[in-house]
């Protein structure tokens, strides 16, 4: 071989190593990430064209470079000098000293290609906020021909009443307003906006549910500097809503009569009366307990086990048969039988959470159409019964029984992909957060796919008009 020629190979074969030892000392500093691939999933959206460009190069470390074609905006591909970026776990063993130089040289390359990707990718954006919450602690339902041996059945809990929201509730819900501002506070904005387009606050027609409202508003936009008007008052006046019972879909659709209709149908049937008939004989020794003189039925277990939870967190005096009755699974289990008979059927189901849905459901879609569309909160102040019917609406409903101040928050988010829906669970008591994957659907889950898996859930056009037949939220005949 002639000498020029040994000279060059001996040259080629230099560059060689010093690549290779460069290569070695890059992934020894790198930390970015495990993978290159794993990065180039999540961004392969935004950055299509330059990683797939990128992935036509052999597989090789960070130094050995290939020509691609880096088509620029607007304009056709003009000839760069990228790379096939592997990314190395940290520490990494290699020669981390020699050949600074190319070290020097590559590392710059390097952020090139990593900083387009974090830089040039766009965040995730939330446009809209739907939140579904229970009512906080309050005092008991007093029901004297139900439970007459209950002695709080005959307190006037004076000066809160019957079913009034405790002091400690007032301070809950205020603070699940401040959870809520703390999480959102960038896309609630100031305090000092004019929350009249961009906020609608709804509750049931229950003193409770109302007051819950106003206090989770008090906790969600304080006052501003510039829009205090008081010295001592940490609060600002924001208007709230809320239907008249007897016209009231949103929070007791389970009172109109295509409802009761449907649950008399479904209550004789023979597999609903089988499990209902597993219970007779507990059922008669629970009425001779609670000294009821007719027989109970499923309302009776559901007001029977809230009262006794609520008067032992309360430290009421408890005689031993309300602790003997409040501590019987069977209690438990009655009452989840009620929640799972009130919606056996389809039609249950959309009647008891499909008003709330369909709202739901129609705003996010305005919302991702209608760029006049200005509501960005939506907040509905109901029962925990609203929050069961919803969870079990979609599917995710695992048996629980949501604690005061509980929410069921749908979040809107858009991205460069399209909009989708994220839905996290507040559980209130204890205050911890956790997000819901919605059964069918990918993680995160595009609103259009959302709509149409919860579709069949919305209550129908020819039912929007069912009819409340009641004017209380419970009675003593119920």
């Amino acid at each position: 071989m002639p000498r020029r020629e040994q000279e060059r190979e001996r040259e080629r074969e230099r560059e060689r190593e010093r690549e290779r030892e460069s290569a070695a000392s890059s992934s020894a500093n790198l930390t970015l990430a495990p993978s290159y691939r794993a990065a180039r999933v999540g961004i392969e959206a935004e950055f299509g064209l330059l990683l797939r460009a990128v992935a036509t190069c052999p597989q090789r470390p960070l130094a050995q470079l290939c020509d691609v074609d880096l088509p620029e905006s607007g304009a056709p591909g003009r000839r760069v000098r990228s790379a096939e970026i592997e990314i190395f776990p940290k520490g990494a063993t290699a020669t981390e000293t020699k050949m600074q130089t190319s070290k020097i040289i590559l590392w710059p390359l390097a952020f090139l290609l990593l900083g387009i990707v974090f830089v040039g990718a766009k965040e995730p954006e939330l446009r809209q906020l739907n939140v579904v919450f229970r009512h906080a602690d309050r005092t008991p339902e007093t029901f004297p021909k139900r439970f007459p041996n209950d002695p709080h059945m005959y307190e006037s809990f004076h000066p809160i009443g019957p079913g009034g929201l405790t002091n400690e509730g007032k301070r809950r819900v205020y603070h699940l307003g401040e959870v809520l501002r703390n999480r959102y506070r960038d896309f609630l904005g100031s305090s000092r906006d004019d929350h009249r387009e961009s906020l609608f606050a709804i509750s049931s027609d229950v003193a409770r549910t109302k007051m819950s409202l106003q206090l989770i508003l008090v906790g969600l936009y304080p006052p501003s500097a510039d829009s205090k008007w008081h010295e001592q008052l940490e609060w600002q006046p924001i208007p709230t809503y809320y239907n008249e019972f007897s016209k009231d879909t949103f929070f007791n659709s389970d009172r109109c009569q295509m409802f009761i209709d449907e649950l008399t149908r479904v209550r004789s049937l023979p597999d609903v009366q089988k499990k209902l008939g597993k219970f007779d004989t507990y059922l008669e020794e629970l009425r001779k307990t609670v000294g009821k003189k007719s027989k109970l039925n499923l309302n009776d277990i559901l007001l029977l086990h809230n009262n006794l939870d609520i008067e032992k967190r309360m430290n009421l005096t408890m005689l031993p048969w309300m602790n003997d009755v409040l501590a019987d699974e069977r209690l438990i289990e009655m009452r989840r039988l009620y929640y799972e008979i009130n919606s056996y059927t389809d039609l249950l189901k959309r009647l008891l959470s499909g008003f709330m849905l369909r709202k739901i459901n129609e705003d996010m879609f305005e919302a991702s159409t209608n760029a006049n569309f200005t509501r960005k909160v939506t907040l509905y102040g109901g029962h925990d019964k609203n929050i069961i019917a919803l969870l079990q609406s979609l599917k995710i409903y695992d048996g629980h029984f949501p604690d005061f101040t509980s929410a069921l928050i749908f979040e809107l988010w858009f991205h460069d992909k399209g909009y989708y829906v994220k839905i996290f669970y507040y559980l209130g008591i204890p205050e911890e957060m956790k997000e819901f994957t919605i059964p069918g659907c990918a993680n995160p889950c595009s609103l259009d796919e959302y709509l149409k898996l919860t579709k069949a859930a919305e209550v129908r056009d020819n039912e929007l008009n069912c009819k409340i037949y009641s004017t209380t939220y419970f009675s003593e005949t119920d």
